[in-house]
């Protein structure tokens, strides 16, 4: 992770709505559901940031917009300054279960994006090399996602995400399945692949430690509609001890104090 917040502008996201439209049972009238109300914030090259708030609040609806799987009904989102509506190889998405194809082994998963978008059969499987050693799994490229673990199937989606080099990745969750022993190997894993790669991550996350150690900035949403109730900037360089060891830093207790406050505090707005 950088030092220092860079300043060009990756992700643009200005003035998100969504309102969802739900009946209780078949043939009630719809009723109106605020979602998210007037989102505004910029993420910048090189930057992790965590979307963190409490159950409700549109975390994973604000990233499914951004990645162009759900229409926002006001609002624009922009990568490198082009506004974008749908899906594209500019921003890559890890879910927060890997779903990967179970009749491919791992280096033909990771190779999936690339085969849909014609990369030829020799060099796709170059790059899915390279990745699954990026993320640990270069002895396991021919094993199928049932001989592998939660964690090694996570890296491969993390891995797959990373084989279209996107500008943005998106990671909604990726560890929240995962046991506490295998999250924080892969905290720490996420932190020196991202070193390594220079990639822009928005991190949506429930847990304030999670998002305290991985990101330069959290964005602390508030629910009923969700909206940006604060950024709180994180003052730890970039080379960072195991998450245990800085539970006990006064500033990382701070900011968790801090935004479990705002959590805490968040009435409903009309």
């Amino acid at each position: 992770m950088a030092d220092t917040a860079p300043e060009r502008v990756k992700l643009g996201v200005s003035e998100i709505s969504k309102t969802f439209r739900v009946r209780n049972a078949p043939g009630d009238p719809a009723t109106l559901l605020p979602v998210l109300r007037d989102i505004n914030f910029d993420i910048y090259e090189n930057e992790v940031v965590s979307l963190i708030g409490e159950s409700g609040c549109g975390k994973t609806t604000l990233l499914r917009i951004i990645q162009g799987l759900i229409r926002h009904d006001a609002g624009t989102i922009s990568v490198d300054g082009k506004e974008v509506n749908s899906p594209g190889r500019d921003r890559g998405f890890v879910f927060q279960q890997p779903s990967l194809l179970p009749w491919r082994t791992a280096r033909e998963n990771v190779e999936f994006g690339l085969e849909l978008h014609g990369m030829a059969a020799e060099e796709r499987a170059a790059r899915a090399r390279k990745l699954l050693a990026l993320v640990g799994l270069e002895h396991s490229a021919e094993q199928f996602p049932h001989q592998l673990s939660g964690g090694m199937q996570q890296r491969i989606g993390l891995a797959r995400a990373l084989a279209i080099d996107p500008a943005i990745l998106l990671m909604d969750e990726p560890f929240s399945a995962l046991d506490a022993q295998t999250r924080e190997v892969l905290q720490k894993e996420l932190l020196r692949i991202q070193a390594q790669t220079r990639k822009t991550i928005l991190f949506v996350t429930h847990d304030l430690d999670e998002a305290i150690y991985l990101s330069h900035r959290i964005i602390v949403l508030g629910a009923k509609p969700g909206r940006v109730k604060e950024i709180i900037t994180v003052p730890f360089p970039s080379e960072r001890p195991e998450l245990p060891l800085m539970r006990g830093d006064p500033a990382f207790q701070a900011i968790r104090g801090r935004i479990w406050e705002l959590i805490r505090n968040t009435p409903a707005s009309n």
